[in-house]
Formats: C-alpha cells, sequence, structure tokens
C-alpha cells in the first residue's frame, strides 16, 4: 500500500514535485523527482525526468543502468540549468528486499518494530556533474515495516539543526497507522516549525506478507 501527500511552496499554485509507480511482475517501483525551484518550472523538470526515466525502465533498462542514463541524457541536453533530484525505490514483493537508488535526494526512512533507519546519500542532483553514480542502498524488508521517502522541502522544514535526527525521533514516536495517516502526520510535523518555503512532498508505503 503506497500513500503520499503534497504541499505547493507559499502562494504557488502548482507543486514542483513529481510522484510515479511502476508495477512490474515481481516489483514495486516508486520514483520521487524534486525539480529545483518551485511551481511550473520545477513541475516540468520533475515531469521531464520521470517520463525519460519510465521510457528506459520500460525499454528493459535497470533501474541503476536507466538512472545513469538519465544523468547523461540531462547533461547532453543541458537540462542541467534546471536539475532535478531523484530518489528511487525498488521493492522485490518476492524477496522483500528494497534497493534505494539517489541522485541528489535527501535522506529515505525505514520504519521497523518502532525503531526508523535512515538510508541517506549525499549527492549532486541529476545532470550536475558528469560522472554522477546513482548511490545505491539495500535493505530486508519485513512484514508491516514501513517506508518513507519526502523531497528535501519536508526534511528542511523540520525542527532543530539536526534535521534527520530530529525526524527520526517523530518517526519512532508516532502510530503505525495507514500509509495516508502516516503522510499526513509527517507533513504536519514538518509544517509545525514554519514549513511551505518549499514544496514538499512525503510518500508511505507499508509492506504486508501476502
Amino acid at each position: 500500500d503506497i500513500a503520499w501527500k503534497s504541499l505547493n511552496k507559499h502562494h504557488e499554485e502548482l507543486c514542483g514535485d513529481k510522484v510515479e509507480i511502476l508495477k512490474t511482475k515481481d516489483s514495486d517501483i516508486v520514483i520521487l523527482a524534486d525539480g529545483m525551484g518551485s511551481g511550473e518550472t520545477a513541475a516540468q523538470e520533475s515531469r521531464k525526468v520521470i517520463e525519460l526515466l519510465q521510457q528506459l525502465l520500460e525499454t528493459g533498462f535497470s533501474a541503476r543502468s536507466a538512472l545513469k542514463m538519465v544523468n547523461t541524457i540531462l547533461l547532453l541536453t543541458g537540462v542541467e540549468q534546471h536539475p532535478a533530484t531523484l530518489d528511487l525505490c525498488c521493492v522485490d514483493l518476492c524477496s522483500g528486499v528494497l534497493e534505494a537508488m539517489k541522485m541528489g535526494a535527501v535522506a529515505t526512512f525505514v520504519l521497523s518494530d518502532g525503531q526508523a533507519e535512515i538510508l541517506d546519500a549525499g549527492n549532486l542532483p541529476a545532470g550536475v556533474i558528469s560522472q554522477a553514480e546513482p548511490v545505491l542502498l539495500s535493505r530486508k524488508l519485513w512484514d508491516d515495516d514501513r517506508v518513507i521517502m519526502m523531497t528535501d522541502g519536508v526534511l528542511e522544514a523540520c525542527p532543530g539543526l539536526e534535521k534527520e535526527r530530529s525526524l527520526k525521533e517523530y518517526l519512532e514516536s508516532m502510530p503505525m497507522k495507514t500509509p495516508q495517516d502516516m503522510a499526513e502526520r509527517i507533513l504536519r510535523f514538518a509544517c509545525q516549525n514554519g514549513g511551505m518555503n518549499d514544496d514538499m512532498t512525503v510518500l508511505v508505503a507499508g509492506i504486508w506478507k501476502r
């Protein structure tokens, strides 16, 4: 079960963050793109990057190869003037293994038995440097785990100087409910600190045995 919630930056009509979910026979692939800036320009950049990535995956590229190809194409076409971060989570529905691939994206959190693990990868946005390697993070998932993805607007809005620690503590204190309920709670938590200085998207995926 996958749900998400977005909020636009103050005074913007459009959200620059885009979510796409691709389903194959054995896996679910969740893509979260965050165009630089906000509004229409950011939305266009996010849409371009997701459509390109989707085409490559449907053609038969692996997720990692597709990400590298997207970065190369962005460099060649000059889209680096408006780069987008890319966050991709692929869950193997047979083995329960999560592969998170990031290009410039903020941490993903995995909530399991009341403990939140941070999957972090500091990197530059897609299209910024020619040799940008997608960072690959892997983790086994178990029944009733939650995978939490977000754009940088959410993390930056969290209270305190250590944003990841602040959010980790909140996640460990919140009730384990439906992905939609949890996504809305996380956004409310981030907005309590002022928030909405950027587009904000939180995505929560619940993992259950068949």
